[in-house]
């Protein structure tokens, strides 16, 4: 009997042990990707080197009521740097309306933009998107059918957290778009949290 009961300990201990080693071993996992895509996002935020090119797109961001937010002000100034540096290049500006958005955001930046001095002819407003995914899908059909024809020659404008997962997102609408960072004065670290997810909720769904 007492054979037995060490038996039984021995291999209660043997299992404890083991699911021990295998949370370590998740916890590592986790931790490990977690600093990988972290790394990724922070040092994929930048610009790439600027040239003029034939289209402009301005991703949306959340507007306060008919207010852009300040992540969206931030894309916009970004982008009437560009725009009033390269006067032959087209602004496309897109972004639908979500909740507490009293217009879409589409419209939101078209004001900013007249506001600022952008003559609105060169002003294409994509007002449907509701996701990153979309804001190139959508916009790189507007193009095509401005164009008659896709074209390589897109700078995107978007806040440098959200620069790796837009560059992903591009390429898989056949994008190959450069990209301009917007100055933002102390991005939260809930910001870079928050694309965290949004990251694996593109690499899974955004197809």
């Amino acid at each position: 009997m007492r054979e037995i009961k060490q038996a039984k300990v021995i291999s209660r201990v043997r299992r404890k042990t083991n699911t021990g080693k295998i949370v370590t071993i998740l916890l590592t996992v986790f931790i490990l990707q977690f600093l990988v895509v972290m790394a990724l996002i922070a040092f994929g935020g930048t610009s790439d080197p600027e040239a003029r090119t034939e289209y402009l797109l301005i991703l949306g961001a959340e507007l306060n009521g008919e207010t852009p937010s300040e992540a969206l002000c931030q894309r916009l100034d970004a982008g009437i740097g560009y725009l009033r540096k390269y006067p032959d290049t087209v602004v496309i500006v897109s972004g639908g309306q979500g909740k507490g958005e009293d217009i879409t955001e589409a419209e939101a930046m078209y004001r900013y933009l007249v506001a600022n001095g952008i003559d609105e002819s060169r002003i294409i407003k994509e007002p449907y998107a509701t996701s990153t995914m979309e804001n190139f899908k959508f916009s790189g059909k507007l193009i095509e059918q401005q164009r008659g024809s896709y074209t390589d020659e897109i700078t995107f404008v978007t806040n440098r957290y959200h620069i790796f997962r837009s560059k992903m997102l591009a390429k898989r609408n056949g994008i190959n778009a450069r990209a301009l960072a917007a100055r933002s004065s102390g991005t939260p670290v809930s910001m870079y949290l928050r694309e965290y997810l949004a990251f694996y909720k593109s690499l899974l769904f955004d197809r």
